[in-house]
Protein backbone atom coordinates (compact mmCIF):
# COMPACT_ATOMS: atom_id res chain seq x y z
CA UNK A 1 0.00 0.00 0.00
CA UNK A 2 1.37 3.34 -1.00
CA UNK A 3 0.55 6.19 1.73
CA UNK A 4 0.95 9.91 1.25
CA UNK A 5 2.11 12.34 3.84
CA UNK A 6 -1.42 13.56 3.97
CA UNK A 7 -2.51 9.83 5.16
CA UNK A 8 -0.24 10.23 8.60
CA UNK A 9 -1.89 13.64 9.53
CA UNK A 10 -5.33 12.20 9.85
CA UNK A 11 -7.18 11.40 12.92
CA UNK A 12 -7.31 7.49 14.12
CA UNK A 13 -11.39 8.24 14.18
CA UNK A 14 -11.74 10.28 10.55
CA UNK A 15 -8.87 6.73 9.51
CA UNK A 16 -11.25 4.33 10.67
CA UNK A 17 -14.25 6.12 9.13
CA UNK A 18 -12.34 6.36 5.72
CA UNK A 19 -11.32 2.78 5.78
CA UNK A 20 -15.06 1.66 6.51
CA UNK A 21 -16.32 3.28 3.54
CA UNK A 22 -14.25 1.96 1.41
CA UNK A 23 -15.11 -1.35 2.83
CA UNK A 24 -18.65 -0.61 2.27
CA UNK A 25 -18.53 0.93 -1.41
CA UNK A 26 -16.38 -2.29 -2.74
CA UNK A 27 -18.46 -4.20 -4.99
CA UNK A 28 -16.40 -7.23 -4.05
CA UNK A 29 -17.36 -9.37 -1.22
CA UNK A 30 -15.23 -8.61 1.88
CA UNK A 31 -14.58 -10.67 4.94
CA UNK A 32 -11.88 -10.89 7.88
CA UNK A 33 -11.55 -13.39 11.03
CA UNK A 34 -9.34 -13.98 13.36
CA UNK A 35 -6.92 -16.83 13.59
CA UNK A 36 -9.64 -19.18 15.29
CA UNK A 37 -11.77 -18.18 12.47
CA UNK A 38 -14.58 -15.91 14.20
CA UNK A 39 -15.77 -12.85 12.19
CA UNK A 40 -14.45 -9.45 13.00
CA UNK A 41 -15.16 -7.82 9.82
CA UNK A 42 -17.45 -8.25 6.56
CA UNK A 43 -19.52 -5.63 4.19
CA UNK A 44 -22.67 -5.96 2.57
CA UNK A 45 -21.59 -7.19 -0.90
CA UNK A 46 -20.48 -10.27 0.95
CA UNK A 47 -23.49 -10.37 2.74
CA UNK A 48 -25.27 -10.68 -0.51
CA UNK A 49 -23.27 -12.94 -2.24
CA UNK A 50 -22.61 -15.74 0.39
CA UNK A 51 -26.59 -15.18 1.51
CA UNK A 52 -25.64 -15.59 4.89
CA UNK A 53 -27.34 -13.72 7.49
CA UNK A 54 -25.94 -10.96 10.07
CA UNK A 55 -26.70 -12.91 13.07
CA UNK A 56 -24.99 -15.97 11.95
CA UNK A 57 -21.59 -13.95 11.08
CA UNK A 58 -22.04 -12.38 14.54
CA UNK A 59 -22.23 -15.90 16.40
CA UNK A 60 -20.55 -18.35 14.66
CA UNK A 61 -16.85 -18.95 13.39
CA UNK A 62 -16.25 -19.30 9.63
CA UNK A 63 -15.52 -22.94 10.34
CA UNK A 64 -19.09 -23.73 12.42
CA UNK A 65 -20.75 -21.96 9.66
CA UNK A 66 -19.18 -24.29 7.14
CA UNK A 67 -19.91 -27.65 9.77
CA UNK A 68 -23.46 -26.04 10.30
CA UNK A 69 -23.81 -26.51 6.24
CA UNK A 70 -24.23 -22.91 5.72
CA UNK A 71 -21.86 -22.33 3.53
CA UNK A 72 -20.67 -25.01 0.88
CA UNK A 73 -16.82 -24.47 1.28
CA UNK A 74 -14.67 -21.84 4.05
CA UNK A 75 -11.82 -20.89 2.61
CA UNK A 76 -10.66 -18.70 5.00
CA UNK A 77 -10.72 -21.94 7.34
CA UNK A 78 -8.62 -23.98 4.59
CA UNK A 79 -6.20 -20.40 4.81
CA UNK A 80 -6.50 -21.09 8.53
CA UNK A 81 -5.12 -24.53 8.44
CA UNK A 82 -2.39 -24.58 5.81
CA UNK A 83 -1.58 -21.42 6.85
CA UNK A 84 -1.36 -20.65 2.85
CA UNK A 85 -3.23 -17.98 0.48
CA UNK A 86 -5.78 -20.03 -0.82
CA UNK A 87 -8.24 -19.52 -4.03
CA UNK A 88 -11.52 -21.14 -5.11
CA UNK A 89 -15.13 -21.33 -6.86
CA UNK A 90 -17.80 -21.64 -4.36
CA UNK A 91 -21.35 -21.80 -5.69
CA UNK A 92 -23.12 -20.73 -2.58
CA UNK A 93 -26.73 -21.55 -1.85
CA UNK A 94 -28.50 -18.79 -2.87
CA UNK A 95 -27.66 -19.68 -6.09
CA UNK A 96 -24.63 -17.22 -6.43
CA UNK A 97 -21.05 -18.30 -7.58
CA UNK A 98 -17.80 -16.72 -6.33
CA UNK A 99 -14.54 -16.63 -6.78
CA UNK A 100 -13.05 -16.84 -3.44
CA UNK A 101 -9.06 -15.78 -2.44
CA UNK A 102 -8.44 -16.08 1.71
CA UNK A 103 -5.23 -14.30 2.58
CA UNK A 104 -3.52 -14.89 6.09
CA UNK A 105 -1.33 -12.38 7.89
CA UNK A 106 1.12 -13.34 10.03
CA UNK A 107 2.72 -11.15 13.00
CA UNK A 108 6.72 -11.23 13.78
CA UNK A 109 6.48 -14.78 15.07
CA UNK A 110 5.22 -16.16 12.15
CA UNK A 111 1.34 -16.37 13.81
CA UNK A 112 -1.27 -15.75 12.05
CA UNK A 113 -3.14 -12.55 13.19
CA UNK A 114 -6.38 -12.30 10.82
CA UNK A 115 -7.05 -13.83 7.39
CA UNK A 116 -8.72 -11.67 4.70
CA UNK A 117 -11.44 -12.79 1.65
CA UNK A 118 -12.06 -11.60 -0.93
CA UNK A 119 -15.02 -12.73 -2.82
CA UNK A 120 -16.25 -11.73 -6.39
CA UNK A 121 -19.26 -12.22 -7.77
CA UNK A 122 -19.30 -14.40 -10.94
CA UNK A 123 -22.84 -15.27 -11.35
CA UNK A 124 -23.55 -13.07 -14.19
CA UNK A 125 -20.47 -13.90 -15.85
CA UNK A 126 -20.98 -17.58 -15.29
CA UNK A 127 -24.88 -16.71 -16.93
CA UNK A 128 -23.17 -14.75 -19.85
CA UNK A 129 -20.80 -18.02 -20.46
CA UNK A 130 -23.57 -20.44 -20.30
CA UNK A 131 -25.27 -17.56 -22.78
CA UNK A 132 -22.15 -18.64 -25.29
CA UNK A 133 -22.31 -21.95 -25.11
CA UNK A 134 -25.85 -21.75 -26.26
CA UNK A 135 -25.30 -19.08 -28.86
CA UNK A 136 -22.22 -21.64 -30.08
CA UNK A 137 -24.68 -24.22 -30.09
CA UNK A 138 -26.95 -22.48 -31.94
CA UNK A 139 -24.47 -21.67 -34.48
CA UNK A 140 -23.09 -25.14 -34.78
CA UNK A 141 -27.16 -26.19 -35.55
CA UNK A 142 -27.67 -23.18 -37.80
CA UNK A 143 -24.25 -24.11 -39.53
CA UNK A 144 -25.79 -28.07 -39.95
CA UNK A 145 -28.70 -26.43 -41.03
CA UNK A 146 -26.72 -24.58 -43.72
CA UNK A 147 -25.09 -27.53 -45.08
CA UNK A 148 -28.31 -29.99 -45.24
CA UNK A 149 -30.00 -27.32 -47.16
CA UNK A 150 -26.97 -26.76 -49.63
CA UNK A 151 -27.04 -30.51 -49.96
CA UNK A 152 -30.73 -30.71 -50.60
CA UNK A 153 -29.84 -27.94 -53.60
CA UNK A 154 -27.43 -29.95 -54.74
CA UNK A 155 -29.56 -33.05 -54.86
CA UNK A 156 -32.11 -30.36 -56.20
CA UNK A 157 -30.35 -30.95 -59.45
CA UNK A 158 -31.36 -26.90 -59.76
CA UNK A 159 -34.68 -27.37 -59.55
CA UNK A 160 -35.11 -23.08 -59.32
CA UNK A 161 -39.13 -22.55 -58.04
CA UNK A 162 -40.56 -19.67 -56.03
CA UNK A 163 -44.12 -20.87 -56.29
CA UNK A 164 -46.25 -22.86 -53.71
CA UNK A 165 -47.57 -25.33 -56.68
CA UNK A 166 -43.99 -26.14 -57.29
CA UNK A 167 -43.27 -26.23 -53.27
CA UNK A 168 -46.44 -28.54 -52.68
CA UNK A 169 -44.58 -30.88 -55.83
CA UNK A 170 -41.44 -30.84 -54.32
CA UNK A 171 -42.81 -31.89 -50.97
CA UNK A 172 -45.03 -34.87 -52.93
CA UNK A 173 -42.10 -35.45 -54.82
CA UNK A 174 -39.73 -36.24 -51.21
CA UNK A 175 -42.64 -38.33 -50.16
CA UNK A 176 -42.99 -40.27 -53.35
CA UNK A 177 -39.24 -41.36 -53.64
CA UNK A 178 -39.34 -42.70 -49.83
CA UNK A 179 -40.61 -46.01 -51.59
CA UNK A 180 -40.78 -48.37 -54.80
CA UNK A 181 -44.09 -47.53 -56.64
CA UNK A 182 -43.63 -46.39 -59.98
CA UNK A 183 -44.66 -42.97 -60.64
CA UNK A 184 -46.09 -40.85 -63.70
CA UNK A 185 -44.59 -37.30 -64.69
CA UNK A 186 -47.57 -35.47 -66.33
CA UNK A 187 -46.75 -32.10 -68.17
CA UNK A 188 -45.81 -30.30 -70.89
CA UNK A 189 -42.76 -30.50 -72.88
CA UNK A 190 -39.93 -28.19 -70.90
CA UNK A 191 -41.46 -28.11 -67.33
CA UNK A 192 -38.74 -30.20 -65.80
CA UNK A 193 -39.90 -33.82 -65.55
CA UNK A 194 -36.56 -35.11 -66.15
CA UNK A 195 -35.12 -33.12 -63.57
CA UNK A 196 -38.01 -34.03 -61.36
CA UNK A 197 -37.54 -37.95 -62.04
CA UNK A 198 -33.59 -37.16 -60.90
CA UNK A 199 -34.33 -35.55 -58.07
CA UNK A 200 -36.63 -38.25 -56.97
CA UNK A 201 -33.85 -40.63 -57.39
CA UNK A 202 -31.11 -38.83 -55.49
CA UNK A 203 -33.66 -38.69 -52.77
CA UNK A 204 -34.38 -42.25 -52.75
CA UNK A 205 -32.99 -45.24 -51.42
CA UNK A 206 -31.64 -46.82 -54.65
CA UNK A 207 -27.83 -46.85 -55.01
CA UNK A 208 -28.10 -47.40 -58.74
CA UNK A 209 -27.75 -45.58 -61.92
CA UNK A 210 -30.21 -43.22 -62.70
CA UNK A 211 -31.23 -44.20 -66.55
CA UNK A 212 -32.88 -42.36 -68.91
CA UNK A 213 -34.83 -43.21 -72.75
CA UNK A 214 -36.73 -41.33 -74.41
CA UNK A 215 -39.45 -43.55 -76.25
CA UNK A 216 -39.92 -41.55 -78.78
CA UNK A 217 -36.81 -40.65 -80.22
CA UNK A 218 -35.84 -44.67 -80.83
CA UNK A 219 -37.25 -46.51 -83.62
CA UNK A 220 -39.65 -49.19 -83.01
CA UNK A 221 -37.00 -52.21 -84.23
CA UNK A 222 -34.26 -51.09 -82.06
CA UNK A 223 -36.03 -50.12 -78.70
CA UNK A 224 -36.81 -53.24 -77.77
CA UNK A 225 -33.25 -54.59 -77.86
CA UNK A 226 -31.95 -50.56 -75.97
CA UNK A 227 -34.74 -51.82 -73.13
CA UNK A 228 -34.32 -55.53 -72.92
CA UNK A 229 -31.08 -56.12 -74.09
CA UNK A 230 -29.86 -58.67 -76.66
CA UNK A 231 -28.05 -62.36 -76.46
CA UNK A 232 -25.49 -62.98 -79.54
CA UNK A 233 -27.09 -64.05 -82.34
CA UNK A 234 -30.71 -62.62 -81.90
CA UNK A 235 -30.37 -61.05 -85.10
CA UNK A 236 -28.00 -59.99 -87.90
CA UNK A 237 -25.51 -57.94 -86.97
CA UNK A 238 -26.01 -59.07 -83.04
CA UNK A 239 -22.48 -60.13 -82.90
CA UNK A 240 -21.70 -59.88 -79.22
CA UNK A 241 -24.97 -60.19 -76.36
CA UNK A 242 -25.38 -56.39 -74.79
CA UNK A 243 -26.84 -55.46 -71.62
CA UNK A 244 -30.35 -53.39 -72.13
CA UNK A 245 -31.13 -50.11 -69.87
CA UNK A 246 -33.46 -52.29 -67.33
CA UNK A 247 -30.01 -54.38 -66.64
CA UNK A 248 -27.86 -50.87 -66.53
CA UNK A 249 -30.56 -49.41 -64.13
CA UNK A 250 -30.67 -52.27 -61.64
CA UNK A 251 -30.56 -50.98 -58.03
CA UNK A 252 -31.55 -47.63 -59.79
CA UNK A 253 -33.66 -45.75 -61.58
CA UNK A 254 -34.89 -45.77 -65.11
CA UNK A 255 -36.80 -42.81 -66.47
CA UNK A 256 -38.85 -43.37 -69.56
CA UNK A 257 -39.73 -40.53 -71.33
CA UNK A 258 -42.32 -39.76 -73.77
CA UNK A 259 -44.30 -43.01 -72.94
CA UNK A 260 -46.81 -42.50 -74.49
CA UNK A 261 -45.00 -43.06 -77.90
CA UNK A 262 -43.51 -46.82 -76.46
CA UNK A 263 -45.38 -49.29 -78.98
CA UNK A 264 -47.76 -51.54 -78.02
CA UNK A 265 -46.41 -54.41 -78.57
CA UNK A 266 -43.64 -53.49 -75.85
CA UNK A 267 -46.26 -52.57 -73.57
CA UNK A 268 -46.61 -56.01 -72.36
CA UNK A 269 -43.16 -56.61 -71.61
CA UNK A 270 -43.20 -53.42 -69.60
CA UNK A 271 -45.90 -54.41 -67.56
CA UNK A 272 -44.36 -57.61 -67.03
CA UNK A 273 -41.00 -56.06 -65.96
CA UNK A 274 -43.35 -53.83 -63.46
CA UNK A 275 -45.52 -56.21 -61.74
CA UNK A 276 -42.73 -59.24 -61.43
CA UNK A 277 -39.34 -57.42 -61.54
CA UNK A 278 -38.25 -60.07 -64.20
CA UNK A 279 -37.86 -59.85 -68.23
CA UNK A 280 -35.53 -61.78 -71.06
CA UNK A 281 -33.03 -60.29 -73.45
CA UNK A 282 -33.81 -60.47 -76.60
CA UNK A 283 -33.36 -63.81 -78.57
CA UNK A 284 -33.08 -64.93 -74.46
CA UNK A 285 -33.90 -67.84 -72.65
CA UNK A 286 -32.97 -66.93 -69.38
CA UNK A 287 -35.63 -64.87 -67.26
CA UNK A 288 -33.07 -61.99 -65.56
CA UNK A 289 -34.47 -60.26 -62.46
CA UNK A 290 -33.80 -56.59 -61.81
CA UNK A 291 -34.64 -54.12 -58.72
CA UNK A 292 -35.48 -50.44 -60.56
CA UNK A 293 -37.78 -47.94 -59.70
CA UNK A 294 -39.74 -47.10 -62.90
CA UNK A 295 -40.31 -43.03 -63.85
CA UNK A 296 -42.40 -42.71 -66.35
CA UNK A 297 -42.94 -39.38 -68.27
CA UNK A 298 -45.79 -37.72 -71.08
CA UNK A 299 -47.36 -34.39 -72.32
CA UNK A 300 -49.99 -36.53 -73.93
CA UNK A 301 -53.40 -37.91 -72.94
CA UNK A 302 -52.77 -41.26 -71.58
CA UNK A 303 -56.49 -41.83 -70.50
CA UNK A 304 -57.54 -40.42 -74.09
CA UNK A 305 -54.90 -42.58 -76.05
CA UNK A 306 -56.39 -46.04 -73.71
CA UNK A 307 -59.94 -44.93 -75.59
CA UNK A 308 -58.45 -45.48 -78.90
CA UNK A 309 -56.26 -48.82 -78.40
CA UNK A 310 -53.24 -46.88 -78.27
CA UNK A 311 -51.74 -47.64 -74.79
CA UNK A 312 -52.77 -50.57 -72.68
CA UNK A 313 -55.46 -49.93 -69.78
CA UNK A 314 -53.87 -52.12 -67.37
CA UNK A 315 -50.04 -50.52 -68.28
CA UNK A 316 -51.73 -47.16 -67.61
CA UNK A 317 -52.89 -48.50 -63.94
CA UNK A 318 -49.52 -49.89 -62.97
CA UNK A 319 -47.90 -46.66 -63.90
CA UNK A 320 -50.75 -44.40 -62.63
CA UNK A 321 -49.96 -45.25 -59.13
CA UNK A 322 -48.01 -42.25 -57.47
CA UNK A 323 -48.67 -39.55 -60.45
CA UNK A 324 -47.56 -35.83 -60.55
CA UNK A 325 -48.95 -33.07 -62.92
CA UNK A 326 -45.88 -29.76 -63.21
CA UNK A 327 -47.74 -27.23 -64.55
CA UNK A 328 -46.55 -25.03 -67.25
CA UNK A 329 -44.69 -21.87 -66.73
CA UNK A 330 -47.13 -19.25 -67.61
CA UNK A 331 -49.11 -21.16 -64.95
CA UNK A 332 -47.01 -20.34 -62.21
CA UNK A 333 -45.20 -16.57 -63.32
CA UNK A 334 -43.45 -16.26 -59.79
CA UNK A 335 -40.84 -18.32 -61.26
CA UNK A 336 -40.01 -16.92 -64.32
CA UNK A 337 -37.49 -13.50 -62.16
CA UNK A 338 -35.84 -16.98 -60.06
CA UNK A 339 -34.82 -18.69 -63.38
CA UNK A 340 -33.77 -15.79 -65.53
CA UNK A 341 -31.61 -14.74 -62.55
CA UNK A 342 -30.16 -18.11 -61.88
CA UNK A 343 -29.60 -18.87 -65.59
CA UNK A 344 -28.02 -15.51 -65.75
CA UNK A 345 -25.06 -16.44 -62.89
CA UNK A 346 -24.61 -19.40 -64.69
CA UNK A 347 -23.57 -18.38 -67.58
CA UNK A 348 -21.44 -15.95 -65.67
CA UNK A 349 -19.89 -18.39 -64.05
CA UNK A 350 -19.52 -20.03 -67.02
CA UNK A 351 -17.89 -17.30 -69.16
CA UNK A 352 -16.50 -14.49 -66.27
CA UNK A 353 -18.80 -11.92 -67.95
CA UNK A 354 -21.83 -10.48 -65.49
CA UNK A 355 -24.86 -8.98 -67.40
CA UNK A 356 -27.88 -7.85 -65.89
CA UNK A 357 -31.56 -7.86 -67.75
CA UNK A 358 -33.06 -4.29 -68.18
CA UNK A 359 -36.54 -4.26 -66.49
CA UNK A 360 -38.28 -3.99 -69.94
CA UNK A 361 -37.06 -7.57 -70.70
CA UNK A 362 -38.15 -8.43 -67.53
CA UNK A 363 -41.45 -6.99 -68.11
CA UNK A 364 -42.10 -8.50 -71.14
CA UNK A 365 -40.60 -11.85 -69.83
CA UNK A 366 -43.45 -11.65 -67.39
CA UNK A 367 -46.15 -11.21 -69.76
CA UNK A 368 -45.02 -14.13 -72.29
CA UNK A 369 -47.40 -17.14 -72.28
CA UNK A 370 -43.77 -19.30 -72.61
CA UNK A 371 -45.03 -22.22 -75.10
CA UNK A 372 -41.78 -23.95 -74.50
CA UNK A 373 -41.51 -23.72 -70.46
CA UNK A 374 -38.47 -23.34 -69.01
CA UNK A 375 -35.98 -25.36 -71.53
CA UNK A 376 -37.56 -21.93 -74.02
CA UNK A 377 -36.51 -19.37 -71.28
CA UNK A 378 -33.20 -21.07 -70.89
CA UNK A 379 -32.49 -21.04 -74.45
CA UNK A 380 -33.78 -17.51 -74.88
CA UNK A 381 -31.45 -16.07 -72.08
CA UNK A 382 -28.55 -17.90 -72.96
CA UNK A 383 -29.29 -16.11 -76.83
CA UNK A 384 -29.72 -12.60 -75.37
CA UNK A 385 -26.75 -13.05 -72.98
CA UNK A 386 -24.39 -13.51 -76.17
CA UNK A 387 -26.33 -11.15 -78.13
CA UNK A 388 -26.20 -7.83 -76.08
CA UNK A 389 -22.99 -6.26 -76.58
CA UNK A 390 -22.67 -4.60 -73.41
CA UNK A 391 -22.95 -5.68 -69.27
CA UNK A 392 -26.62 -4.79 -69.99
CA UNK A 393 -29.29 -7.15 -71.98
CA UNK A 394 -31.91 -4.59 -73.41
CA UNK A 395 -35.41 -5.05 -75.47
CA UNK A 396 -33.67 -4.86 -78.16
CA UNK A 397 -31.95 -8.70 -77.95
CA UNK A 398 -34.90 -10.68 -77.41
CA UNK A 399 -35.97 -12.33 -80.89
CA UNK A 400 -38.87 -10.43 -82.78
CA UNK A 401 -41.45 -13.07 -82.35
CA UNK A 402 -40.76 -12.93 -78.62
CA UNK A 403 -41.52 -9.42 -78.60
CA UNK A 404 -44.15 -8.89 -80.95
CA UNK A 405 -45.73 -12.32 -79.85
CA UNK A 406 -49.13 -10.66 -80.18
CA UNK A 407 -48.98 -9.40 -83.75
CA UNK A 408 -46.96 -11.31 -85.47
CA UNK A 409 -49.18 -14.38 -86.15
CA UNK A 410 -51.89 -16.22 -84.62
CA UNK A 411 -53.07 -19.40 -84.88
CA UNK A 412 -56.41 -21.67 -85.11
CA UNK A 413 -56.99 -24.45 -87.12
CA UNK A 414 -54.13 -25.37 -88.30
CA UNK A 415 -53.47 -22.40 -90.12
CA UNK A 416 -51.10 -19.75 -89.14
CA UNK A 417 -52.09 -15.93 -90.04
CA UNK A 418 -49.68 -13.36 -90.22
CA UNK A 419 -50.85 -9.61 -89.01
CA UNK A 420 -47.38 -7.94 -90.61
CA UNK A 421 -44.74 -9.01 -92.93
CA UNK A 422 -41.82 -11.23 -92.16
CA UNK A 423 -38.30 -12.39 -93.68
CA UNK A 424 -38.98 -15.02 -95.71
CA UNK A 425 -37.12 -17.32 -93.27
CA UNK A 426 -39.02 -16.49 -89.97
CA UNK A 427 -42.20 -17.29 -91.96
CA UNK A 428 -40.78 -20.79 -93.41
CA UNK A 429 -40.29 -21.52 -89.23
CA UNK A 430 -43.09 -20.20 -87.77
CA UNK A 431 -45.43 -21.81 -90.49
CA UNK A 432 -44.00 -25.47 -90.22
CA UNK A 433 -44.24 -24.54 -86.22
CA UNK A 434 -47.56 -23.86 -86.58
CA UNK A 435 -47.91 -27.03 -88.80
CA UNK A 436 -46.39 -29.68 -86.70
CA UNK A 437 -47.80 -28.58 -83.99
CA UNK A 438 -51.35 -29.22 -85.27
CA UNK A 439 -50.44 -32.51 -87.11
CA UNK A 440 -49.39 -33.59 -83.14
CA UNK A 441 -52.38 -32.41 -81.58
CA UNK A 442 -54.27 -34.34 -84.08
CA UNK A 443 -52.08 -38.00 -83.74
CA UNK A 444 -51.74 -40.17 -80.55
CA UNK A 445 -47.56 -40.54 -80.74
CA UNK A 446 -44.92 -39.01 -82.16
CA UNK A 447 -44.64 -42.04 -84.36
CA UNK A 448 -48.29 -41.18 -86.22
CA UNK A 449 -47.14 -38.06 -86.65
CA UNK A 450 -43.81 -38.89 -88.10
CA UNK A 451 -45.34 -41.05 -90.82
CA UNK A 452 -47.95 -38.27 -91.71
CA UNK A 453 -45.19 -36.11 -92.58
CA UNK A 454 -42.87 -38.84 -94.05
CA UNK A 455 -40.79 -37.98 -91.78
CA UNK A 456 -37.72 -40.30 -89.50
CA UNK A 457 -39.15 -40.14 -86.09
CA UNK A 458 -35.53 -38.77 -85.05
CA UNK A 459 -35.98 -35.61 -87.57
CA UNK A 460 -39.01 -34.92 -85.99
CA UNK A 461 -37.86 -35.02 -82.51
CA UNK A 462 -34.76 -32.77 -83.35
CA UNK A 463 -37.70 -30.18 -85.22
CA UNK A 464 -39.66 -30.50 -82.34
CA UNK A 465 -36.63 -29.38 -80.14
CA UNK A 466 -35.55 -26.66 -82.40
CA UNK A 467 -38.91 -24.80 -82.98
CA UNK A 468 -39.22 -24.77 -79.58
CA UNK A 469 -43.05 -26.74 -80.11
CA UNK A 470 -44.65 -27.61 -76.75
Amino acid sequence: MYKTPFFHNTATEELVNFLTSIFDTSHDGLYICDKNGYTLLYNEAFLQISGISIDLMNKYSTIELHQMNNVPISCAGIALKTKKPHSTIIDYYNGKKGIVTATPFFNQNQEILFVVSNVRDVTEINHLQHELEKTKQINLAFQNELKQIQSELENNQQFIYRSKSMHQIISLASRFAKNDSPILLLGESGVGKDVLANYIHKNSEKKGEFVKINCGAIPDHLLESELFGYEKGAFTGANVKKEGLFELAHEGTIFLDEIGDLPYSLQVKLLNVIQDSKFRRLGGTETREVNIRIIAATNCDLEHLVEEKKFRLDLFYRLNVLSITIPPLRERREDIPALLFFYLEKLKGKYKVEKKLDNPVLDKCMEYQWPGNIRELKNIIERMYHMSENEKITIDELPRSFQNSKEVFTQGDGTVKYNKPLPLKQAVAEFEKGYISNILSSTPTMQDCANILEVNISTLVRKKRNLLIK
